[in-house]
């Protein structure tokens, strides 16, 4: 005990008492708070950094979905949720995939507000399938009227009773 106070004397006397003291005090009052403000912010500028980066992952996948015109939206819409989740994996982030959802539809509505060429092309196949749709109908529906009007009935072949067998067809 007597070393102790020895050693709180010394170091009141040569003042590095106070200079711990105000260490100590300037620690909990300055420095911890701003270490805790700097991990946050650094916190937030990797989020900010994962959004930006899903924003332009979101807008190079949907312009390369928008080419597919035989792939139902559905299924675009699923493939490029995959396609960007699993390329925001590679990158090391891992996001919600309602936030991957959400910026995909983001990309979606930018990229149809612009009339591109894909636009113009997709119109242009929706309406030949569904004028080729409207005429496999038309065709289904005379082929079931042509069947209907059309007996099944095979009569058979009118062999003679006196008739024989042959091989090879020499008698």
């Amino acid at each position: 005990m007597d070393n102790l106070l020895n050693v709180f004397k010394v170091l009141n006397d040569t003042g590095i008492l106070g200079v711990i003291v105000v260490a100590f005090v300037g620690w909990f009052t300055r420095i911890n708070p701003a270490l805790k403000h700097k991990v946050e912010l650094q916190k937030t500028s990797r989020q900010r950094e994962a959004l930006l980066l899903l924003d332009q992952l979101a807008t190079n996948v949907v312009l390369e979905l928008s080419t597919k015109y035989e792939l139902p939206n559905d299924e675009k819409r699923e493939k490029a949720i995959a396609q960007v989740t699993e390329q925001l994996q590679g990158f090391g982030h891992e996001i919600d995939p309602k936030v991957v959802s959400a910026g995909i539809e983001k990309a979606y509505q930018l990229l149809s507000t612009k009339n591109t060429a894909a636009q113009v092309k997709q119109a242009k196949y929706d309406a030949a399938l569904a004028s080729t749709e409207a005429a496999f109908a038309k065709k289904q529906e005379q082929l079931s009227v042509n069947s209907s009007a059309v007996k099944d009935e095979v009569n058979p072949l009118k062999v003679p009773a006196t008739a024989q067998p042959t091989e090879g067809g020499n008698q």
